[in-house]
């Protein structure tokens, strides 16, 4: 397209208005000195143009430059000074797609616009190149200006008075916007607010400190273990002086890309009565919206160890989509526009990796911690990691206002004592210990009525996808022995109430009622023979042993859930004929409509979003008279259990102390706890 001549400077092809030929040289007519005869004749009209053309091609002075170059350059210095100037009042300037246009006049083919001003001129991105072309021809970038140094206090105020717009020209244009079609139904844009002004709004008085925010965009577990890794999320946030977003739920997950909020499931104070500040997902985005100045932000990814990188290693990827994790650039993290106005394109993504090993003890754990957190808050990773247009901008390797994680952390990395020590103010208190977030007020309603409905009975956790296939049937077996003696041991139970990863509505549906979400969004993948064989064996063996002989009844939610729609049939009305008044309410608004008459279906949760089972089930078995479940694995090994200790299994075991030293009751009685947890081993034998 172009290339160096001999003078420095790039030449550009320019398409000529008349096919090229041989270059000729004029010839050189002499100059005629007029006579008496000639001025008395009256020369024609032709003769004068003759004598004309002769003058204009003929020199000026003992240089040599022909007259009409001299000529040209005048009037092209007109037209420049004439362009330059203000237009008077009144007075619009010409289109400069249009006559003077140095475009125009080079490719010779717009004079239909001249003849017809009405006809609107015909732009396209290949101008914009043309013009880019002219700009290197012409040598604007050859001349090297120095790197902007923010301690120059004289270069400062050149560079802003050359950025400062001038408002007696036009706008430079600088790329051609892409045509959007308005949507009519889409809601109208919020009003856009001064950012200090927003920002002390949202986030306080902080020093003058605009909002600084940390988003968990992505977890990499499900919703029990999610808890810790976003209580780690929170503990980093509060080391680096941001505020946690609180990322929407659904499906026993937790992200930016999901379509219920945090309180949800969860209380919205889980984390600030830890000490972690705190803001909704969606009081963020509509501070990004309402922000006249889009706060940047950049996608920090928080992966597990690589065997290429011993200790550990930071990558920044300045080529690949801001807006995207590079190692899984199909992961939507769902931030950009237009749902936000986050502006991605000033950082490149970085990616944090530990060492190998640093998980096996908590002081390599906590030393990664601390990495971590200085990487974040260092100068130099701001300024590698900047996409800035110049060098010479002033805020070009700042930090980004917003952090935003795809976070694969299988093991905590800071201490809340780690995470205190490097917050800035010294009025931030040490945030407590971590602890599993208390359930929204709705689910715990549920769960405590169920289990009033229930009780006296007996809640098992069998969590059959890690198992060895062949530990199925055994730990079957021996998991009805220990119901039979646990009855024989407190002959008030009257209910079974099972918790398990299995679908075991599918092989009963009249017993269990149907429901259409998996109790395990992994399960499905490992589902083998063996594991249908084992629950026929458990059904069948309970029915002979547990139903007939000792009355116990085995249940599950979705047959809880059966039989409130059954009693609602019966009664003829809405949840309130079969639920307390206040938890009726709490569910009809969660599926409202824009009827008033209220519904005559119990709500289908499951359908509603099947994470819910899972905490419908830790719930219920928090409050059983008895908990039980199979003999875990020892560390990661299933061989010769009848369970994996699980972090749902943990959870429980925590509350169910909490609870049984809070209220003392450890003698029995239908309202209290009778034990911790109690397990089924392999073999049969008993092991508590």
């Amino acid at each position: 397209m172009h290339g160096r001549t001999t003078s420095n400077s790039y030449r550009i092809a320019v398409a000529p208005s008349s096919p090229t030929g041989p270059a000729r040289t004029p010839t050189r007519t002499p100059r005629r000195r007029p006579s008496a005869t000639s001025s008395q004749s009256g020369r024609g009209l032709a003769g004068r143009a003759h004598d004309a053309a002769s003058w204009l091609v003929g020199g000026a002075g003992r240089t040599g430059v022909r007259r009409w170059m001299v000529l040209a350059g005048l009037s092209f210095g007109a037209v420049v000074l004439f362009s330059a100037g203000s237009a008077p009042a009144g007075v619009s300037l010409p289109s400069p797609s249009r006559g003077w246009s140095v475009l125009d006049w080079r490719k010779g083919d717009d004079a239909a616009l001249l003849d017809n001003p009405d006809v609107p001129p015909v732009v396209d991105r290949s101008a914009l190149e043309k013009l880019r072309l002219l700009e290197i021809h012409y040598g604007a970038d050859e001349e090297a200006e120095p790197a902007y140094d923010g301690n120059d206090n004289r270069q400062a105020e050149r560079y802003r008075a050359r950025t400062k717009p001038n408002l007696d020209k036009p706008p430079l244009v600088v790329e051609i916007p892409e045509y959007v079609k308005p949507d009519p139904t889409a809601p109208v844009p919020p009003q856009r607010v001064q950012s200090d002004v927003l920002d002390e709004e949202v986030c306080g008085a902080n020093g003058g400190r605009p909002c600084q925010f940390l988003v968990p965009a992505w977890l990499g577990e499900q919703e029990t273990k999610a808890q810790q890794h976003l209580y780690q999320l929170g503990l980093l946030a509060l080391a680096l002086n941001r505020t946690l977003v609180l990322p929407n739920v659904s499906k026993s997950r937790l992200g930016t890309c999901y379509r219920n909020p945090f309180s949800f499931y969860y209380s919205p104070t889980s984390l600030s009565d830890l000490g972690i500040a705190t803001i909704s997902q969606e009081d963020f985005i509509a501070w990004t919206l309402r922000r006249d100045l889009p706060p940047s932000a950049q996608v920090v990814t928080m992966a597990n160890a690589k065997a290429t990188y011993t200790s550990g290693a930071v990558e920044i990827d300045s080529a690949s989509d801001p807006t995207l994790v590079p190692s899984k650039p199909n992961r939507n993290l769902c931030l950009r526009a237009p749902r936000t106005r986050l502006d991605f394109a000033g950082h490149s993504p970085l990616a944090i990796y530990p060492p190998e090993g640093y998980h096996r003890n908590e002081a390599s754990r906590l030393a990664f911690g601390e990495s971590v957190v200085r990487t974040l808050q260092s100068a130099e990773v701001a300024a590698r990691a900047s996409r800035a247009s110049s060098s010479r901008e002033a805020d070009g390797h700042a930090l980004a206002d917003v952090l935003t994680f795809n976070y694969e952390l299988r093991f905590p990395m800071l201490s809340p004592s780690v995470a205190a020590t490097f917050a800035s103010s010294d009025s931030i208190a040490e945030p407590l210990p971590f602890e599993h977030f208390p359930y929204a007020e709705t689910w715990s309603s549920l769960a405590a009525f169920l289990a009033s409905r229930l009780s006296p009975f007996v809640a098992i956790h069998w969590r059959t996808e890690t198992l060895s296939p062949s530990n199925l049937t055994p730990c079957a077996s021996s998991l009805v022995t220990k119901l039979v003696a646990l009855k024989r041991q407190y002959p008030q139970l009257r209910n079974v109430y099972l918790a398990t990863d299995y679908p075991i509505e599918a092989l009963d549906p009249a017993a269990f009622g149907e429901t259409e979400a998996a109790h395990s969004g992994t399960f499905a993948k490992v589902v083998t023979p063996q594991h249908h064989a084992a629950m026929r064996r458990f059904l069948k063996d309970s029915r002979a042993k547990l139903k007939g002989e000792m009355e116990l009844r085995l249940t599950t939610f979705s047959k809880e859930q059966a039989e409130l729609q059954a009693e609602m049939d019966e009664a003829g009305g809405g949840l309130e004929a079969v639920l307390p008044p206040l938890l009726a309410t709490q569910l009809s608004n969660l599926t409202s409509s824009d009827s008033d008459e209220p519904s005559s279906t119990f709500l289908a949760l499951d359908a509603l979003d099947s994470g819910l089972l899972g905490i419908l089930d830790k719930l219920i078995a928090m409050r059983a008279q008895l908990f039980l479940t199979g003999v875990p694995g020892v560390g990661s090994s299933t061989a010769g259990a009848c369970a994996k200790l699980s972090s749902f299994t943990n959870q429980l075991v925590q509350a169910r102390e909490k609870v049984r030293g809070e209220t003392e009751e450890e003698d029995g009685g239908e309202d209290g706890l009778w034990n911790t947890v109690a397990h089924f081993s392999l073999s049969g034998e008993e092991v508590d």
